[in-house]
């Protein structure tokens, strides 16, 4: 959400695609949550204090902030008893910044923690326009448990139907199970991919076998004629091999060149590893390194077996 800090300047409009300006810079996660959330959560108060039974709609506006916000937008200086204006409400009045708290990730995406607010809910204006709209009609509550969680539902929704039997309490899920499901359709496609993917490596390998198997079968009759003329099982096989890492080298540089070039192009849509992940590509060089040399070797192997005067009568 946009805010603008008092006695700083605003940062400058810019164009949009469609023409319109829009403010940028200054945005943060916004929630709306009620006194013992950060003890619940286990958030650490670095500075300043919680909100309190004193911080009442007709009070003074107040604001909690994260520590990645607090060192972005008030480096060098102390952020507590600075004030924000909310820029996503009409007439909204300056909320002074009372406490700074813990980073935290609100999705299993989020590598990096991001600036965050964080306003009592008693003081949370009745409607924000804007690019979302909120009339304060749902809530979420938190409830850490010393047992199964889930064993505390019922007495969870008999506790919210004593304070209103018009707002049944629905929806229970552990943190677990929430965060599962924000990444339920990744896994799939992450699975599908997998698939694929080992397909794809499967087809490679018993190609890239095919053609080093072929290509040493081919070699057949020389492989008679250097045994004739007096070379050894040794030097065969080294010869051979020679060769077959000589292809693979220049196969594995343009490969492993080409997958540079595009790992480039989806890097903003991996999640816990880069896209130049030295694993990933080790792993790939070293099984088609096997692939391609075992290719190799078992045809040779067989070849120097057989008899020169046979070898030599190969097509």
């Amino acid at each position: 959400m946009p805010f603008l800090i008092e006695g700083k300047p605003a940062p400058p409009p810019s164009a949009s695609s469609d023409g319109a300006s829009q403010q940028q810079g200054q945005t943060a996660n916004y929630f709306s949550i009620t006194p013992n959330f950060f003890g619940t959560m286990k958030i650490p108060i670095l500075k300043g204090r919680d909100f309190n039974a004193q911080d009442t709609a007709s009070g003074t506006l107040v604001i909690i902030i994260s520590q990645t916000m607090a060192r972005r937008f008030f480096a060098n200086e102390e952020p507590i008893g600075k004030r924000i204006t909310l820029d996503f409400v009409p007439d909204e009045r300056p909320r002074e910044i009372v406490g700074v708290v813990g980073d935290t990730r609100t999705s299993r995406f989020q590598q990096e923690p991001v600036p965050t607010m964080y306003v009592p809910h008693v003081q949370q204006t009745p409607r924000w326009m804007g690019p979302q709209w909120n009339d304060r009609a749902g809530m979420f509550f938190v409830l850490r448990t010393s047992g199964d969680p889930m064993t505390f539902v019922e007495t969870a929704k008999r506790a919210v139907a004593d304070v209103d039997l018009t707002r049944p309490a629905s929806n229970f899920r552990t943190i677990e199970q929430n965060l599962n499901q924000q990444t339920q359709y990744l896994r799939l496609y992450i699975l599908l991919l997998g698939i694929f993917g080992g397909i794809a490596a499967t087809l490679a390998a018993i190609g890239i076998y095919g053609v080093m198997a072929y290509s040493v079968a081919e070699r057949t009759r020389e492989i008679g004629i250097r045994m004739a003329l007096g070379a050894g099982s040794a030097d065969v096989l080294k010869m051979v091999m020679r060769h077959a890492l000589l292809m693979l080298g220049i196969g594995l540089t343009i490969g492993l060149a080409g997958s540079f070039a595009v790992t480039r192009l989806i890097k903003s849509g991996l999640y816990g590893v880069t896209a130049t992940d030295p694993l990933t590509y080790v792993g790939i060089s070293l099984l088609l390194i096997f692939v391609a040399l075992t290719a190799s070797f078992i045809p040779t192997r067989r070849a120097v077996r057989v008899d020169p005067t046979t070898a030599l009568r190969y097509e």
